[in-house]
């Protein structure tokens, strides 16, 4: 009876570690299993990173650059007259409609209002870059605010909380805040003989 009795503790016991060493290999494959998914899905995302950074710098490579010192161009506005203001202004993501430029004086309490406003001038927008000239009335400090007018109607459009709701910019690409920029943020020298040359960015 003793033996009988000794022989069944002996069969729970291996059955017992039996069981026990397959759940720790269990145990042990599945934490495997989790390191490895977690490591290859780590290897997964730095690719994809990677990707993307190589997508993002190819696609900046591809967009045209704006050589500021490139003002020798032709335009049916360009005559070359005195106090003739250069313009190259970026950011058009398409040739649709028209440019609209208005100059100022210095002037703040009427910069960007119509009675401020001492010459405007209109043009065929083209993208990426559209290129005209302006002339001031006489040489001076002065400011530029534009605008693509997308749908040609002679209106700068805004929206029902009263925002643009066309592209515009400003001389100089002043920062914007919580209205518009003084006027002191948006001058430059006009000169008699040699003019001005500008580069604005749309917003």
């Amino acid at each position: 009876m003793g033996n009988q009795a000794h022989n069944h503790v002996s069969r729970r016991m291996t059955a017992f570690w039996s069981v026990k060493g397959r759940a720790g290999a269990l145990g042990r494959g599945v934490r495997f299993s989790v390191e490895s998914l977690t490591m290859t899905l780590a290897k997964s995302l730095s690719i994809a990173v990677a990707g993307l950074a190589l997508f993002g710098a190819a696609a900046a490579s591809d967009r045209p650059e704006l050589d500021l010192t490139q003002f020798d161009f032709d335009h049916v506005s360009c005559t070359g007259a005195p106090n003739e203001i250069r313009l190259v202004i970026e950011g058009f993501d398409n040739a649709v409609g028209l440019v609209t430029v208005d100059l100022y004086v210095n002037d703040n309490a009427g910069f960007l209002k119509r009675a401020g406003r001492v010459a405007q001038r209109r043009a065929a927008a083209k993208s990426p870059f559209t290129k005209l000239c302006i002339r001031a009335p006489e040489p001076g400090q002065y400011a530029i605010a534009v605008y693509h007018d997308k749908n040609a109607n002679k209106t700068f459009d805004k929206n029902a909380f009263g925002l643009p709701a066309e592209p515009w910019g400003i001389s100089n690409n002043p920062k914007i805040r919580f209205g518009p920029p003084h006027v002191d943020e948006a001058l430059f020298p006009v000169d008699a003989d040699a003019g001005a040359e500008v580069a604005i960015k749309l917003n």
